[in-house]
């Protein structure tokens, strides 16, 4: 959602002024603003919403002039140390697509940047896209105009073009999260067969990718195996969900990863069962997507990550700075 012409005016001024530059000597010290994004291409796909490759770049250089941007458990590490220094930023990129090798890995490498991502290892490993993308490639790609889900007590969807087939995906995926895994697992045999779509052309990060990725300026962390929301799963689902995810990595990498980020990541995703689980597997950290800063006193198992589609650059700066914040916010 874009902004309007006061708040950009403002954001604006802030920066050309120096007003922001104050701001964060004054106010931006033991904390830490930890990103979070998901894909990062030019494609224009309103199925697949992604920051333009332009817009990402201006804001990777923006945070490398004005901030100390440090990898993910060092910043951690530092702000239970008490934060001394510049402000610092971190990188998150959750699920793993083809463009966090393809675009993402080369910026970094050329500006030097380091960076975490937490990777959903079921399409890697079953060379299959999550339940999720699935969905969207379903509706997106469907050759029949009528979708009937009425378990789900959602209404009739007519796909008669591309906004209502926007619309309709965006309830059916909202709704199906909420699901537990055989509930998803129906619910998508469904659509699939109601919809008839063509075959997806979606392409999905491979070990290959990932391993290169893990050599650059990238550290892995875990994002569970076929991203079901935590709070949804038995004990057993949960600690097969990490489980997996984290053997996979350690098998098909080599490391060890020690942080995980919860799928879509509200307060309502996981629970005290999954924080368990987590420190029995050696995970020290997880991150949320919990809207805000990353303090001294931040709880390592509930790390607030900003999340941001923002494409004026002053606008982002103010927000990473916490004097504004986006209206709506995707979370995955």
């Amino acid at each position: 959602m874009s902004a309007g012409p006061l708040k950009r005016g403002v954001a604006y001024a802030l920066v050309q002024t120096g007003m922001l530059s104050l701001h964060r000597r004054r106010f931006e010290r033991a904390r830490a603003v930890i990103l979070v994004y998901h894909r990062v291409n030019d494609e224009a796909n309103p199925f697949f919403p992604a920051l333009h490759v332009r817009h990402f770049l201006e804001q990777v250089e923006y945070l490398a002039r004005h901030y100390e941007v440090a990898p993910l458990e060092s910043t951690l590490q530092w702000l239970a140390e008490g934060a001394p220094g510049r402000a610092r930023a971190v990188l998150t990129f959750d699920d793993g697509y083809p463009d966090t090798h393809d675009i993402v890995l080369p910026a970094l490498q050329r500006l030097g940047l380091p960076a975490t991502l937490f990777l959903c290892t079921g399409p890697p490993e079953t060379g299959r896209l999550v339940w999720s993308d699935r969905t969207r490639c379903a509706i997106q790609d469907a050759t029949a105009e009528v979708l009937h889900l009425p378990d789900l007590d959602l209404p009739v969807f007519t796909l008669r073009d591309a906004p209502s087939r926007v619309r309709a995906m965006e309830r059916v995926v909202s709704r199906m999260k909420r699901l537990p895994p055989a509930r998803i697992a129906q619910a998508l045999a469904l659509i699939e067969s109601q919809l008839a779509p063509r075959p997806s052309s979606r392409g999905l990060l491979g070990w290959d990718q990932v391993r290169a990725i893990a050599r650059g300026p990238f550290t892995l962390g875990a994002h569970t195996h076929n991203h079901y929301l935590l709070s949804n799963l038995s004990l057993e689902e949960i600690a097969h969900e990490v489980g997996t995810s984290v053997d996979l990595i350690e098998r098909h990498v080599g490391v060890r990863v020690r942080s995980f980020a919860y799928p879509n990541g509200l307060a309502e995703d996981y629970d005290e069962r999954s924080r368990r689980i987590l420190a029995d597997l050696g995970i020290r950290y997880a991150v949320t997507c919990r809207h805000g800063f990353a303090r001294a006193q931040t709880d390592p198992y509930q790390v607030a990550r900003v999340y941001t589609t923002e494409r004026y650059l002053p606008l982002f700066a103010t927000r990473i700075a916490g004097l504004t914040r986006e209206p709506s916010q995707e979370v995955a």
